[in-house]
């Protein structure tokens, strides 16, 4: 009996509850907490670091623009700006709520990432014709285009928007977007966003990615 009773404690110290399995010390292997997560990115956004490197993307895009401009313009060349998190900031939200999930609230417009701001005037003034493309859905469309415009984007070509109550991802809809831009006649020389799935498939030249560790889209 003594026998038994010393294996079935040896067990329990060995997996724990639910079977997860224990060190010598009682404690049990876990994702880092999220309280300290929170904490390393608002650390990241304030220390500078974060616009520091969203600049140096978009310093390489300016130079590649410049290069493509230089070789003259076969057809007319586009560049496709993502919103959310690429042309607009919405870190006071994200902020807020502990980086949750969150809705565009038009009460609760966007900041103009400098950068980007910049960048969206350097390709116009080259003669590049400017498209955003979001996942946004058209019935926020009149929200997002005098948030777009308050901060200082003016001039774009088109603003491509999800049809309300599609569920499309990124992934899909980004890529069809951007193959009708060409079947329109134009050439889509660049395409910056910040997550993977903005820059996915297919129709254009060049992609720029410009960091986005607070949420992920797939």
């Amino acid at each position: 009996m003594t026998r038994i009773i010393l294996i079935f404690c040896a067990a329990i110290l060995a997996y724990g509850q639910n079977g997860l399995a224990v060190s010598d010390f009682g404690t049990v292997a876990e994702p880092e907490n999220h309280a300290v997560a929170v904490d390393r990115l608002m650390r990241y956004h304030d220390s500078g670091e974060y616009e520091s490197q969203i600049r140096q993307v978009v310093n390489s895009a300016a130079v590649y623009l410049r290069e493509r401009a230089m070789r003259g313009p076969a057809e007319k060349m586009a560049a496709v700006f993502d919103i959310d998190e690429t042309s607009l900031s919405n870190w006071d939200v994200m902020a807020d709520c502990g980086f949750c999930a969150y809705k565009f609230q038009a009460k609760r417009a966007g900041e103009a990432i400098a950068p980007t701001l910049e960048l969206f005037n350097f390709a116009k003034s080259l003669g590049v014709y400017v498209f955003f493309v979001t996942g946004r859905q058209n019935k926020e469309r009149a929200d997002t285009m005098k948030n777009l415009t308050d901060v200082g984007y003016s001039g774009w070509t088109d603003l491509y928007m999800q049809t309300d109550g599609t569920t499309d991802p990124a992934r899909i809809f980004k890529p069809r977007n951007r193959r009708d831009i060409e079947s329109k006649g134009y050439r889509v020389v660049l395409s910056i966003g910040d997550q993977a799935s903005d820059l996915a498939g297919c129709c254009a030249e060049r992609v720029f990615k410009v960091p986005n560790p607070f949420y992920l889209v797939k």
